[in-house]
């Protein structure tokens, strides 16, 4: 039997606390219950809607007889559009086609892209810069409207010895704006083609003008140049001959030895879009009476008023087809 401290060392019992003596909230020693982390929440993305497929629609399309080099309207709509929910408006589409540049150089693909409105129709344009059968693609963003694949052929601009318009106004002088291509591919038999001095202004044909670079023996240059200086009337101190409406080609090493020009008398215009010259451009050059004045109508005056110095020109050798051109013989019985 144990006995207690106090009464084994023969002390006094310890007296008990008052209970007032205690605080008033007494600390439990029972731990705390452990809580479960709240989780996170994870961020939702509301989901995207799918547009119901509608059957009998159908993606269409006009192409207004286009022309190469410029820019052709195009007018695309969708067949049954009426049974669209206004919810499904604009959609998104794309016309896609292969193509050339005007040096004949193929392109990459080119991609047009439009919207179709709540009307169910939209009009874009297409530029189309090489002549010949095209195939096209239209395909639209919206299910059951399946993608069209057209075929169509792109009128060749013509070639011609006059330009169509004797004066143009309201085009910028900035050099940047035009571009000058000369194609030396001169085919007499079978499928024919001439020699032509191409001007765009903002990437469209303005003109196709027939030249004649160097005969057989000599050398008209091929690369990249740009248009030099200007003058009216000068002349060759090497063949004696006037050359009016001079515009210099600036091609390295050879100051001021090529260029494009008219000359004077009628025989040259005949040959004009094929090999004839000693090396420079030969455009037409010919005064003609209008209401009592006389009006210079050739291609010469037409580059030298319009066409900016510093305007890039590049000159290469290579077929076009199809290729349509009017000559000095035809243009003299139309004019008859």
């Amino acid at each position: 039997m144990f006995t207690s401290i106090a009464a084994a060392v023969g002390a006094e019992p310890i007296p008990s606390p008052d209970l007032s003596d205690y605080p008033e909230i007494i600390p439990s020693t029972t731990p705390k219950p452990i809580q479960s982390p709240v989780p996170t929440p994870v961020p939702t993305t509301a989901a995207t809607a799918i547009p119901t497929p509608v059957s009998g629609l159908r993606l269409m399309a006009d192409f207004a007889n286009p022309q190469e080099g410029l820019r052709s309207p195009v007018k695309i709509w969708i067949e049954n559009a009426a049974s669209l929910p206004a919810s499904a408006f604009p959609i998104k589409g794309e016309l896609s086609y292969d193509d050339k540049g005007y040096d004949q150089v193929a392109l990459p693909r080119r991609k047009v892209a439009f919207e179709i409105p709540a009307s169910g129709q939209v009009q874009i344009s297409a530029l189309f810069k090489s002549p010949g059968r095209r195939d096209v693609k239209l395909s639209l963003n919206y299910p059951g409207v399946a993608p069209r694949n057209l075929r169509l052929y792109i009128q060749p601009f013509p070639a011609s010895v006059f330009p169509k318009q004797v004066e143009i106004t309201g085009l910028s002088k900035k050099p940047a704006d035009w571009r000058v291509w000369v194609n030396l591919h001169y085919a007499q038999n079978g499928v024919s083609q001439r020699q032509y001095y191409l001007v765009t202004y903002k990437d469209e044909i303005l003109e196709r003008l027939l030249t004649s670079s160097a005969a057989p023996g000599k050398i008209t240059p091929t690369g990249q140049f740009k248009l030099g200086p200007k003058i009216a009337s000068p002349k060759s101190t090497l063949y004696e001959s006037l050359m009016p409406f001079w515009t210099t080609i600036l091609v390295p090493n050879f100051s001021f030895e090529y260029g494009n020009h008219g000359l004077v008398g009628e025989n040259y215009l005949y040959l004009l879009g094929a090999p004839a010259s000693h090396g420079c451009l030969r455009l037409s050059n010919k005064w003609v009476q209008e209401g009592g004045e006389w009006l210079n109508i050739g291609g010469a005056k037409w580059v030298f008023n319009h066409v900016p110095v510093g305007t890039a020109i590049q000159i290469f050798k290579k077929p076009v087809q199809p290729f349509v051109f009017q000559n000095y013989r035809m243009w003299l019985s139309k004019a008859r």
